[in-house]
């Protein structure tokens, strides 16, 4: 059970009467957007647009959580002034959904971040790498992608150190570290005591970008914050260490 005053509802985030209806009913001050579909784009774009849309109309605030997968990964450490240009279907819907959502709300706060590693209840992320290596099934991983792993937490606390704020516009909220997929398989067997043995290395696919690693620098100067580096964590402290 999760402290606070939660309240849980379910609705189909396609439909613009039931994203309406949902924030007529609760008058938010602040709407974080974190949902997706990999194979919908109503659910991942034109959703998030239409969410956007109804709290510009309440004058809430409006968070929209993008990947770093908007990037083709040729040249890595990405900042807020470098241009998408996505390479896989996400990457390009998740850009899409990044301008969709400018125009329906022009003080849109747009957060860019990218693996997400920790643990809620019985939840492990990254769910590809954890879900696998919890079975006790190998897993193959690239030794040549690269990413900035981000503990849940930290983007959690940084997603609420901006919104408080008033500002606004995209930045980018990731790890310091720049990690392989298959560096980041070693950290999870780590952190939640998976079997190292069970990793397989391979190349990545050809249509896969290369190194998506993003410069958080901007973020760190205007709220101060200080994600934590997967590589200092003890085993098990993603799940035992949280922000007050």
């Amino acid at each position: 059970m999760r402290p606070g005053s939660w309240r849980d509802t379910q609705l189909d985030i396609r439909s613009p009467a039931a994203l309406r209806g949902l924030m007529e009913r609760e008058r938010p001050q602040a709407v974080f957007f974190c949902a997706y579909d990999r194979e919908d784009r109503l659910a991942t774009v034109d959703a998030a647009g239409m969410a956007a849309g109804a709290a510009a109309q309440l004058g809430a605030k409006f968070l929209f959580f993008s990947t770093d997968l908007v990037f083709d990964g040729r040249t890595g450490n990405y900042d807020e002034g470098a241009r998408p240009s996505p390479v896989v279907p996400y990457g390009a819907m998740k850009a899409d959904a990044e301008v969709l959502v400018r125009s329906e709300h022009r003080t849109a706060i747009i957060i860019r971040t990218s693996l997400l590693v920790g643990e809620s209840g019985v939840v492990m992320r990254p769910a590809f790498e954890c879900d696998t290596l919890l079975r006790g099934q190998p897993v193959t991983l690239y030794a040549d992608e690269w990413r900035s792993p981000t503990h849940v937490d930290d983007v959690a606390k940084g997603a609420w150190d901006l919104v408080r704020r008033e500002l606004s516009g995209t930045l980018h909220l990731a790890g310091p570290d720049r990690l392989s997929r298959l560096e980041l398989g070693k950290v999870l067997c780590g952190l939640f005591r998976f079997d190292a043995a069970l990793l397989r290395e391979a190349p990545r696919p050809a249509d896969r970008p290369r190194d998506t690693s993003l410069d958080s620098r901007r973020a760190m100067e205007l709220v101060g914050w200080a994600p934590r580096s997967l590589l200092r964590l003890a085993p098990r402290e993603s799940a035992a260490l949280a922000y007050a």
